[in-house]
């Protein structure tokens, strides 16, 4: 195959790779035809690696390149140092299989091959370690520090495939590519750290912080080739981060308002503190103007300078209402109280209306229509905030359509709209059904109501209910005596009625109702736009009382409502020691006193839920986790919906109740539970009456022995209102439920009656026979039929 006489022309001329010692001795061949070489100090076989084309000349041409041209037997002298221990010179070995050239490192035992498809002959040993511009043997004198482990200068190594150059720790032994295209020589190692206008090797110290750990002293780590931006080392948390900036804007900033004073980006603000979480981590964030934005790298809040008194700060700080702006129609914002005095107290934030941002007149005065009807029926002040919000992008897309006025609104104009539109769509279509459905009505216009079909809604994907876990739920319970009394009063009285965070801001005072010995709260909801109520216990009753004890001793009778805002809360004591009530509902925001304290309660106790993460919270769950606390505890949906006050059995099962894994094992148990009839068949729950699961102790058989009867253990199958005819012969009626758990009492009774038929037997009364065993008979299928279901 090779045409090479091994015996006549090879005298020992290879030595082992491995071993460096013996030479190799000729062996045999392997399976794919190769020769095999034997070392008699290492006892190691080596196969030829390449199909020979030659006679046994290729002995002495062995250790010549056919590709690369270079005679590595003559011209190579151990030039090449281990780039992985760097102690000892590489050693020549052979070509591997591609053709690229193996050496050997003596100490570590290492192979390392040549990547480069050299040109030349032995010279290339002296330009090696030379680039296109650099010549790194001869500038490069270990400046570079290894960006792993920060500890060793790093060795210069050879290049990549890719013409990169390597360099080698010696201390955790990894590479390290060159990350910039070098296009000057050695002096590169010391502009490395230069960026066009700032000396980060002169000027940088560490000042940067760590977004992902908080950690000081971020090093200085190149530029990403792609992006251009300058990258920052973490030796906390080992991440890697960009300059979020261009390096323009990472200069100082001059302050626009006080002359002398420069501000700094991504430099931490010693003085500052954060007003939201009280954590010194202040940075500059931006300058708009004459307005300076610091930003908490904490909680993530953005602060600012100073406070502009705008209408929604003035209310929020402000305990008395601002007073109503008279209506006028040509305004472009309205004060929703002047047309709707029953507003909600919650919609404080939402009183004013603007329409600035409608700029088609045609257009605008339709709306101005629409939201002063909505104004008189009553709707929610932030119902319309949100369907003006809706709405304005409608009104901007057809000014830029150049649409004139409804009559050229059509689907395929609403298409390309829908189309437009990314985000909130479905929330849009909504606003815009309503307020076209509403204009045919009135008659301010005339639209085809199939411009929009339920086809074009989103496909909403309604997940099940996600109420709080038990060991979350138990974990804030039993630590409420740390929140201030009224936040925890809150929880009580929330919870325990399954209330909306919205009927517990507007729950009146005179809610608790006394009737005899028993207490129940009122509420009107909003929602259902009823009056509710619910039975509660005399702890609850109390909790209640004291809370209106606390109300009065605060502002008398001049305050209706049962809870108040305050201000004050921590977010990182529970105690709250600067808490101070103020004569406003509850807000529906995260200033919400409830949500607050009970964050603040998780994050100072650190509760953790089932999988060991942060417990989460949010007043939205109080509701469904107390509707699924009751279905578990056993009570019929139809109680539970009752008591959410809702009108369908389906809300309350879809929206509102979960089936825990708990209540699943408990319900298998029961479902899964093994009942035979008296033939000893097994048979489904499914086959008997509802009353047979609702009431089971109605069915219920227990009957005591007699000197006649036969005791019976078990469940009759019949409708409770329909007649038995085999009264105490039950183990022979096809009604007849046996279960698993009766088993031993079945195989008592059988043998009884095996021993009864044997008397009845000896005495010649043949009548007791035939009762005893067909008893007996049947009882033998039913044991052996719940034997089988409980294997």
């Amino acid at each position: 195959m090779l045409e090479i006489n091994w015996k006549q022309d090879y005298h020992g001329e290879f030595t082992c790779p491995t071993c460096e010692k013996s030479q190799l001795n000729l062996g045999g061949r392997n399976s794919t035809g190769q020769k095999k070489l034997k070392c008699p100090n290492c006892k190691i076989q080596i196969s030829t690696s390449l199909k020979l084309s030659s006679q046994s000349r290729y002995l002495k041409l062995k250790q010549k390149d056919r590709y690369i041209n270079t005679n590595w037997e003559q011209d190579y002298h151990n030039e090449f140092t281990c780039p992985l221990c760097n102690k000892s010179k590489l050693n020549l070995g052979g070509a591997n299989r591609r053709g690229k050239r193996e050496l050997m490192c003596p100490n570590c035992k290492n192979v390392t091959l040549t990547y480069l498809g050299l040109n030349d002959s032995s010279k290339y040993l002296q330009s090696k370690l030379k680039n296109k511009h650099i010549d790194w043997e001869k500038d490069y004198h270990g400046e570079f520090t290894c960006p792993l482990c920060e500890e060793s200068r790093l060795n210069l190594g050879g290049a990549n495939g890719r013409g990169k150059m390597k360099f080698t720790c010696p201390n955790c032994k990894k590479n390290t590519l060159e990350s910039l295209d070098l296009c000057g020589r050695s002096k590169y190692l010391n502009l490395k750290l230069k960026d066009e206008h700032i000396d980060w090797e002169r000027d940088y110290h560490g000042e940067f912080v760590c977004p992902e750990c908080n950690a000081e002293g971020m090093t200085v780590w190149g530029i990403n080739k792609t992006t251009l931006k300058r990258q920052f080392f973490c030796l906390s948390c080992k991440k890697i981060q960009y300059q979020s900036r261009t390096i323009d804007e990472i200069k100082m900033i001059e302050d626009p308002v006080n002359p002398g004073i420069t501000w700094y980006t991504n430099h931490r603000l010693d003085d500052f503190i954060c007003t939201n979480c009280q954590e010194r981590n202040i940075y500059i964030h931006q300058i708009d103007n004459v307005k300076k934005r610091f930003k908490c790298r904490t909680c993530k809040k953005i602060q600012y300078d100073s406070i502009v008194l705008v209408t929604n700060i003035v209310s929020r700080f402000n305990q008395n209402s601002l007073p109503v702006k008279a209506y006028k129609w040509e305004d472009d914002e309205w004060d929703l109280r002047a047309i709707s005095p029953n507003f909600d107290e919650r919609d404080r934030r939402h009183y004013f209306a603007n329409f600035g941002g409608f700029e088609l007149d045609w257009f605008k005065c339709k709306i101005k229509e629409y939201i002063c009807c909505l104004c008189k029926l009553g709707t929610a002040f932030a119902t319309i905030q949100n369907y003006l919000y809706c709405l304005k992008p409608l009104s901007i897309y057809l000014d830029k359509s150049h649409v004139s006025g409804f009559d050229e609104i059509n689907r395929d104009l609403f298409l390309d709209y829908i189309v437009s539109e990314n985000h909130n769509i479905t929330q849009k279509l909504v606003a815009a059904r309503k307020f076209f459905t509403a204009g045919t009505i009135q008659g301010w216009f005339n639209i085809n109501q199939d411009i929009i079909r339920d086809a074009d809604y989103p496909k909403r994907h309604q997940g099940n209910p996600d109420p709080m876990s038990n060991s979350v739920r138990k974990q804030i319970e039993e630590n409420l005596h740390l929140l201030p009394d009224p936040i925890a009063r809150m929880w009580l009285i929330c919870y325990f009625a399954a209330m909306r965070p919205s009927e517990l801001s507007l729950l009146n005072q005179n809610c608790l109702i006394q009737e005899g010995q028993h207490w129940k709260i009122v509420w009107r909801r909003k929602k259902g736009k009823d009056q509710h109520e619910i039975p509660i216990s005399r702890n609850i009753a109390k909790v209640v009382q004291e809370q209106q004890e606390y109300i009065k001793n605060l502002w008398g009778d001049s305050w209706k409502y049962l809870f108040c805002h305050y201000q004050g809360l921590s977010f990182t004591d529970p105690l709250m020691p600067k808490l101070e009530a103020v004569k406003k509902v509850l807000p529906a925001h995260d200033a919400n006193p409830l949500l607050m304290g009970i964050r603040t309660l998780i994050i100072a106790l650190d509760i953790k839920d089932e999988n060991g993460q942060p417990a989460k919270f949010h007043e939205n769950l109080l509701r469904p986790t107390r509707l699924t606390e009751l279905f578990e505890q056993g009570h019929d949906l139809a109680v539970v919906s009752a008591w959410a006050g809702h009108k369908q059995l389906a809300t309350t099962s879809t929206y509102y109740t979960q089936v825990s894994c708990e209540l699943m094992e408990r319900e298998a148990g029961h479902i899964q539970k093994a009942l035979v009839n008296s033939n000893g068949y097994r048979v489904l729950y499914e086959s008997y009456p509802k009353s047979f699961w609702e009431n089971p102790t109605a069915h219920k058989l227990e009957l005591g022995d007699t000197h006649i009867n036969t005791p019976i253990y078990g469940y009759c199958g019949l409708p409770l209102d329909q007649d038995c005819h085999k009264f105490r012969a039950c183990y022979t009626c096809q009604s007849f439920v046996a279960t698993i758990d009766k088993l031993p009492e079945y195989i008592n009774v059988r043998d009884e009656l095996r021993g009864k038929q044997a008397k009845a037997m000896s005495a010649g009364q043949e009548v007791l026979v035939e009762q005893f065993g067909t008893q007996a008979d049947r009882l033998d299928e039913i044991v052996a039929g719940l034997h089988q279901e409980a294997t």
